[in-house]
């Protein structure tokens, strides 16, 4: 079934997401398949210059009726649904951090460095499922 294009692809996984309006639904997989069509560029250049696109883009992100809990569910119950129609699949695992020396890093996690490290960030558990047929 997979891979898909984006625009087949960003449906699937965000077209479901209760966001409180349909309106806001659309807009996520619109901005989902942008951002899946030009993988590694900033939303703006994901975009391509329609200013319509990118401000309706900043409007979501920055609506607090939108919950990122809400897109996160949309993404595992899609994911879930793909993956109950193999019969065998392969969790391909990797782990990595991910380290800051910014002005944000008081808001992060210690990484367990060398004492006295001043850079902080986070773990990052990665899963790629694939299937095995």
């Amino acid at each position: 079934m997979l891979p898909l294009s984006p625009k087949p692809w960003s449906e699937l996984t965000f077209g479901c997401a209760d966001l409180g309006d349909t309106r806001r639904t659309k807009r996520l997989v619109k901005v989902a398949a942008e951002l899946s069509a030009h993988t590694g560029n900033s939303l703006s250049s994901s975009c391509e210059g329609y200013t319509a696109l990118v401000t309706g883009a900043y409007r979501l992100i920055e609506n607090e009726a939108v919950k990122p809990e809400a897109i996160a569910e949309a993404g595992f119950q899609a994911t879930a649904k793909i993956a109950r129609q193999s019969r065998l699949l392969l969790a391909l695992e990797d782990t990595t951090t991910l380290g800051y020396k910014h002005a944000v890093r008081s808001e992060l996690g210690d990484l367990g460095g060398p004492e006295g490290s001043k850079t902080r960030g986070f773990h990052v558990h990665s899963v790629f499922l694939v299937d095995a047929e």
